[in-house]
C-alpha cells in the first residue's frame, strides 16, 4: 500500500504556511482528517497483513514528520533572517545559533498532540495547589507517609507545591456532575528526594483522566495501549498489567511494556527482565467520586506517567540530572524538534 498520495496532499496542505502557530493547528487538524483512521482500519486488517500495514503507517507518520519539521525550520530560520536585516551595522553582533530542543519538551509536545487527537482538554494547573486537591480529595488520609513535612514541601498549613498532576485534575472536575471530562493536565511536580541518577526532587508528570457512565477497564486499557504505542513508536509494544494499590483507584494497577532497548530478550536497562515498569492506571475510588461532589454513577479512568521516565526510556539518557543542566552536548541531539 503507498501513501503518496497522502504525503504530496500534505506538502501542498502547508506550502504557504509561514507562521508557525498555525503550522502546528494545520498539522492537527490533517492528522484527524486523513491518518487517524488508517489506524482503526489497521486494527481490522488480517492478522498476517497487520505488520506490514504497520511499518507502512510508522514510514507515514515519520515522513510526515519529516515534512513538517523542515517547514518549522524554514519558517524559524525566515525569522531569524528578517530580524538579522533589522540590525544596525554600526552595532557589533554574534552569530546566531539554532537551540535545540529540551528532550522533556519534545515529549510533552508529544503526549499534547496525541491526546488532542481524540479531543482531551490540555491543563497545565497550578503549581501551589490547596492540601484538599493534593491529598483530601484523592482519598489520602492523614496518616499517608506523602503528608509528613520530609516528604513534601509546604508552603503553609494549606498550602504546597503539588505533589503530582492528580490534584490538578481532582480541582477541575469538581462539581461536573453528568458532563463526560476528557482531560490531561502535565508539568512539574515536587516532593522532597536526594537528587541522582534516577530521581529528582522536581520532575514532570502527566495525569491522564476520562469520566463517563459506561467506562470500565477495558476503555482504559485501550487509551494506555494507543498512548504508549504512540509515545514510542512501535506498534507492536507487549503490555503487562500488575495489580497495584494507589489511595485514590481501585481497582489498581501497574503497566509493564516490553523493554524499548532489547524488545523484551533482556538487557541492563531491564535488569534482562524484558519488562520496564512505565505507569500507574485505575478506576477513580468512589471516595474521590463523592468529594468531587459528581453523581455516584459516574466512572472515572485514571492514569499518570513521569515524563523524565518518558524521555529517558526514549532517548537512551542515563541520568535525569542531564535533563536539567542545559549541556549542549544533549541538547544539540534535539535540534529540528526530533
Amino acid at each position: 500500500m503507498s501513501y503518496d498520495n497522502i504525503i504530496k496532499k500534505f506538502e501542498d496542505y502547508i506550502k504557504e504556511i509561514n507562521d508557525e502557530k498555525i503550522l502546528f493547528e494545520k498539522k492537527n487538524i490533517f492528522t484527524k482528517e486523513n491518518i487517524i483512521h488508517l489506524y482503526d482500519e489497521l486494527k481490522t486488517a488480517p492478522v498476517e497483513q497487520k505488520k506490514k500495514i504497520g511499518q507502512e503507517l510508522n514510514e507515514l507518520k515519520n515522513k510526515i514528520e519529516e515534512i513538517f519539521n523542515n517547514k518549522l525550520n524554514q519558517i524559524k530560520n525566515d525569522l531569524i533572517s528578517n530580524i538579522k536585516s533589522e540590525f544596525n551595522p554600526l552595532i557589533n553582533t554574534y552569530s546566531i545559533n539554532m537551540g535545540g530542543m529540551n528532550p522533556i519538551e519534545k515529549i510533552i509536545e508529544d503526549i499534547n498532540y496525541f491526546f488532542r487527537m481524540y479531543n482531551f482538554e490540555i491543563v497545565n494547573g497550578e503549581e501551589v495547589i490547596e492540601s484538599k486537591y493534593n491529598f483530601d480529595n484523592l482519598n489520602i488520609g492523614i496518616d499517608h507517609p506523602a503528608r509528613d513535612v520530609r516528604d513534601t514541601f509546604y508552603i503553609n498549613k494549606d498550602l504546597l507545591l503539588r505533589t503530582h498532576c492528580t490534584s490538578v485534575s481532582a480541582k477541575k472536575i469538581e462539581d461536573n456532575k453528568d458532563s463526560e471530562i476528557k482531560m490531561i493536565s502535565y508539568g512539574n511536580v515536587y516532593r522532597k528526594d536526594d537528587d541522582d541518577a534516577t530521581h529528582s526532587h522536581q520532575f514532570n508528570q502527566v495525569d491522564i483522566i476520562w469520566i463517563r457512565k459506561d467506562l470500565n477497564i477495558a476503555n482504559l486499557k485501550w487509551l494506555i495501549e494507543e498512548f504508549l504505542k504512540y509515545i514510542f513508536n512501535n506498534e507492536f509494544l507487549k503490555f503487562k498489567y500488575r495489580l497495584s494499590y494507589f489511595p485514590f483507584t481501585e481497582p489498581s494497577f501497574e503497566v509493564d511494556i516490553s523493554c524499548v532497548r532489547c524488545s523484551g530478550n533482556g538487557c541492563n536497562i531491564c535488569k534482562n527482565t524484558g519488562w520496564i515498569e512505565v505507569l500507574g492506571a485505575g478506576i477513580f475510588h468512589k471516595n474521590v467520586i463523592k468529594k468531587a461532589k459528581l453523581n455516584s454513577n459516574m466512572i472515572g479512568l485514571a492514569a499518570g506517567i513521569g515524563i523524565d521516565r518518558i524521555a529517558m526510556l526514549k532517548y537512551g539518557i542515563s541520568d535525569i540530572r542531564s535533563i536539567y543542566n542545559n549541556d549542549f552536548r544533549l541538547l544539540e541531539q534535539f535540534k529540528g524538534g526530533k
